[in-house]
């Protein structure tokens, strides 16, 4: 639980007849990481089920096809369409085909609404010149037919009107402003033929929108704007009925789509895989690892699917390797893994931090949180959801940690007798705002004994690693360190005749042995360059004393998120006598802003409380001891949300 599962090299050689049967067994079996080559190649098959599967998802997204995701009260479970498998490449084929011929029904609709929503482009600027001109009384024809005149019907912006008085005052023009709402002027300019190309630049200078004149209307401005209304309409209802069809195949073809995006998945990866392992002219070897508890259940799948034409060799990954990262926590502790996959999963010689979070995380959010009223409605809430809504597996853990976060604010909560923001009786243990230098000093202590357990932490992560010269030099004299630092600051303050009365000394002393030991070790082992290494410690030494003090100050924002959370609901509660004094209806505003003031405290305070726990975590506590540079494990199955996989003899 402590530290990442226990893992196993494992390398499988089998004839290369039975390597799909092979991969078909540690499919089901669902525990193995298979290890590529570095060189691995993707085939030209490969890229095509990636272009096929790129084209899936393009019409997934066109067709709109909702995924199952929230839903309450956990609705009926559609049926698994079931698939037999007897060659994924084939079925890989196929499915492309299929792919192929719902594009192309897709794509006909798709283009037809594209063509549509051009055309209705088309009339509506139609209709919008014919508006303005029509408004002007200008008739299109005869404006068409002129031959020694060019004429411009322009828009422009209002505030370029009186530079463009100024451009056409030199030249043999007529021209007429006038505005037409939206900071907007409508703008006709009529010219001689050859003067047309000097009026188009002053326009295109001034970035007037030109339109273009209506040479192909036959009808008067209004009798044709009436006719394109009726265009319009006709285009609106096509491009209904087009989309209906569209929605008629996304109902068709919704569910299909997802199960093929699926299959094709599996097939790729299987193919993949295939491609990508070592092989003779007879024999095939797959690498891998694979959890130690499990190794006999993947020699049983083995034994079954192959009947003992196998090899299967097993070695024990020791500390200093590099094998994926399996987590290993009782069910309690398995949703905090969220918050340590966030930062990064531990590497295989590391502890892992889970079941401490699982403690910490919620005694120190309810310290900053504390409220027995608010406690409850986070917790009581959060179980509500885990249980009636239906969610991917990710938010129900998340909501677990709610739920521990707001058991850990109502316990906070009888401890400081507050509910809902008032004290509502007598604290069993104190009341921080009317004790607030204890409280202070108290969110310090909660610094100190975490972040010390970090450091011890680091010792046992050295201990893993059988790195014992760190361990006496380094990790030894930086608790030492620490724990004098502490135990000085707690007792003498910052009193600077105490300190100098010796325990500044001592404090020196400890300093001194963490900045020298190693290299004094690496001198007498003579295991490398000692001055080299006392560089080292002394950068290392002062950062780290430096972020002793930062750190453990950090810890003060307990305080002052508690103090903020109670404030926030003092100002809500004296609004609200504030307003229950008003006639008639002060009584109900006034419970309503208590309600959603309360409301928004749960969900804002929350908020910052939960990232400043998190910050907490990530800043203070894991920079002494955690790295979070592990591989995730990922082991070699196939994915059957939608579909259920039949197989034999699968090649």
């Amino acid at each position: 639980m402590l530290i990442p599962e226990r893992m196993s090299k494992v390398s499988i050689i089998c004839l290369q007849k039975d390597l799909d049967t092979a991969l078909n067994a540690i499919g089901t079996f669902g525990s193995f990481h298979i290890e590529y080559p570095e060189d691995e190649n993707h085939s030209k098959i490969i890229e095509s089920l990636e272009r096929t599967s790129a084209r899936i998802n393009s019409l997934i997204r066109n067709l709109e096809v909702k995924e199952p995701s929230l839903t309450l009260f956990r609705a009926y479970k559609k049926e698994k369409m079931r698939v037999y498998v007897e060659d994924w490449l084939r079925l890989s084929e196929d499915i492309q085909r299929e792919v192929s011929e719902i594009e192309s029904e897709v794509n006909g609709e798709l283009n037809e609404i594209r063509e549509i929503d051009l055309r209705i482009a088309d009339l509506q600027e139609k209709r919008k010149i014919l508006g303005l001109i029509s408004r002007f009384n200008i008739d299109p024809k005869v404006v068409a037919e002129l031959r020694l005149i060019s004429v411009f019907i322009a828009t422009v912006s209002s505030r370029h009107i009186l530079n463009l008085v100024r451009a056409f005052s030199n030249l043999p023009a007529i021209y007429h402003f006038e505005e037409i709402g939206g900071e907007r002027a409508f703008l006709f300019v009529a010219s001689m033929k050859r003067d047309s190309q000097t009026v188009r630049k002053i326009l295109e200078t001034y970035d007037a929108e030109i339109l273009p004149i209506l040479k192909d209307i036959k009808l008067k401005p209004s009798e044709e704007i009436f006719r394109i209304e009726k265009q319009l309409e006709e285009q609106y209802a096509n491009r209904e009925e087009a989309l209906k069809r569209l929605r008629m195949l996304s109902e068709k073809y919704g569910d299909r789509l997802l199960s093929l995006r699926e299959m094709l998945w599996n097939a790729q990866n299987f193919l993949k895989t295939k491609y990508a392992l070592q092989k003779t002219r007879r024999l095939t070897r797959i690498v891998g690892y694979t959890p130690t508890s499990s190794l006999r259940e993947l020699e049983d799948h083995l034994e079954r699917a192959l009947n003992g034409r196998f090899i299967i060799l097993s070695d024990g990954c020791m500390a200093g390797g590099d094998p994926p990262t399996v987590l290993s926590n009782p069910k309690f502790i398995k949703p905090f893994e969220i918050i340590t996959r966030l930062y990064g999963l531990p590497s295989y010689d590391e502890v892992d931090p889970t079941p401490f979070i699982a403690v910490t995380f919620p005694l120190i959010f309810g310290l900053m949180f504390g409220d027995l009223g608010h406690g409850l409605i986070l917790f009581l809430g959060s179980l509500l959801f885990y249980f009636i809504v239906k969610a991917p597996q990710e938010w129900r853990n998340f909501s677990k940690i709610l739920a521990a976060c707001g058991l850990g604010a109502t316990l906070t909560g009888i401890l400081f007798g507050e509910a809902f923001g008032r004290h509502v009786f007598t604290p069993l243990w104190m009341d921080p705002f009317e004790n607030i230098v204890s409280f202070l000093i108290f969110s310090v202590v909660i610094g100190i004994v975490h972040i010390m357990s970090g450091l011890i932490l680091r010792m046992v992560n050295l201990i893993i690693r059988r790195e014992y010269i760190d361990v006496l030099t380094v990790s030894l004299p930086s608790i030492l360190l620490y724990g004098l630092i502490a135990f000085f600051l707690m007792d003498y303050k910052l009193n600077l005749n105490l300190w100098f009365s010796g325990p500044i000394y001592i404090v020196a002393a400890a300093f001194a042995l963490l900045i020298l030991g190693k290299p004094v070790a690496v001198m007498l082992l003579k295991s490398g360059d000692p001055i080299r290494v006392l560089g080292e410690r002394i950068f290392e030494g002062g950062e780290l004393t430096l972020s002793f003090i930062s750190n453990t100050a950090s810890y003060t924002r307990i305080l002052a998120l508690l103090m903020t959370h109670w404030a926030l609901l003092k100002s809500i509660y004296a609004i609200s006598d504030l307003v229950s004094a008003a006639p008639f209806l002060g009584g109900i505003i006034a419970t309503l802003i208590v309600v959603g003031g309360n409301i928004f405290v749960i969900a804002f305070e929350g908020l910052v409380v939960f990232i400043h726990t998190l910050r907490l975590h990530f800043y203070e506590w894991f920079s002494k001891f955690y790295e979070g540079m592990g591989m995730e494990f990922q082991p070699f199955k196939y994915h059957q949300r939608f579909v259920e996989i039949l197989y034999s003899n699968v090649r």
